[in-house]
């Protein structure tokens, strides 16, 4: 089903292992999982032919700097890579992608406008996608219902 990216979501867990918490003030983001491809065409082949080699996951962030919310910065500063993960719309909380990351923050401040804050990230282990994303829902779900 479309729906609107109005409901996205950012997440971090610094060590990796408490349950992420939203990065508030984000309000873009975007990921690539593209594919790694080796030529190996030969003598005689009609075309180029080619086999998959490793993934590339990596991405950006955009949004609005936050006083209250150092994340990204902290995040960029860190020796190890923390749990990130991306969430096209929270009310289908079962889709989304989610893997160890490093990240990245810049900030971009004028007189005429709020201040920008943009970063990107690389992985820095496994990531899982939809198909594999069951527990975060679990832990979204869980997390709500503590927090009601």
């Amino acid at each position: 089903m479309i729906k609107t990216g109005r409901y996205g979501q950012v997440l971090y867990s610094p060590d990796g292992v408490a349950p992420p918490v939203a990065i508030v003030s984000i309000n873009a983001w975007k990921a690539s999982f593209k594919q790694e491809y080796e030529d190996v065409t030969c003598f005689q082949d009609v075309n180029k032919v080619y086999i998959p080699g490793m993934k590339d996951v990596s991405g950006s962030y955009s949004g609005f700097f936050n006083s209250d919310e150092l994340t990204p910065f902290e995040a960029g500063e860190a020796e190890t890579p923390g749990t990130l993960q991306l969430v096209p719309n929270t009310t289908e909380p079962t889709f989304g992608w989610e893997g160890l990351a490093y990240m990245d923050a810049e900030i971009d401040c004028s007189v005429d406008g709020a201040p920008k804050i943009s970063g990107e990230f690389k992985a820095a282990g496994p990531w899982s996608g939809p198909a594999g994303f069951g527990a975060l829902a679990a832990r979204m779900a869980k997390a709500k219902g503590n927090a009601a």
